[in-house]
């Protein structure tokens, strides 16, 4: 699987956004935040359910329920559904909605310029590999079965 193409639960969330860079990170750490007030038992878990409502509730994000489900889904989670904070806040997932976070214009493409926005940190000679690596018909960006591909 290649890590480039994944993105933790909460951009896959924040994404339809479109904030800026700073904007972005400013969001995520109010989100983070909010996790932690609403984690009453202190263990550093939450159900999707309440995912939801540190999002929606309190944060004012527009989703759904089932998207938040969606995203979480991938995440590593406890016998009783929780998933860590951190895991939700950090770690890079694969999957259908990281796609789509990824593709900001919607045309069902990643191209090097959106891979680059989802991944900040990787170089533009990263992101061309990326591509390169990937792209098996050579037009330059990645469909969604390409990207899938990625994940094996």
């Amino acid at each position: 699987m290649s890590s480039s193409l994944a993105i933790p639960a909460v951009k896959q969330i924040v994404a339809k956004l479109a904030k800026g860079e700073v904007e972005e990170a400013e969001l995520i750490e109010k989100i983070e935040n909010s996790c932690l007030k609403f984690d009453h038992d202190k263990k550093g878990m939450l159900t999707p359910d309440e995912f939801f409502n540190v999002l929606k509730l309190q944060n004012g994000i527009d989703c759904t329920k089932e998207e938040v489900k969606a995203v979480c889904g991938p995440l590593p989670c406890s016998k009783d559904g929780k998933i860590k904070i951190r895991d939700f806040l950090y770690l890079d997932v694969q999957s259908e909605s990281a796609f789509r976070a990824m593709d900001r214009n919607k045309d069902g493409f990643i191209t090097k310029g959106e891979l680059k926005l989802a991944k900040k940190k990787l170089t533009m000679k990263e992101v061309d590999q990326v591509i390169k690596d990937y792209d098996l018909d050579k037009d330059g960006k990645l469909n969604y079965e390409e990207f899938l591909k990625s994940q094996q």
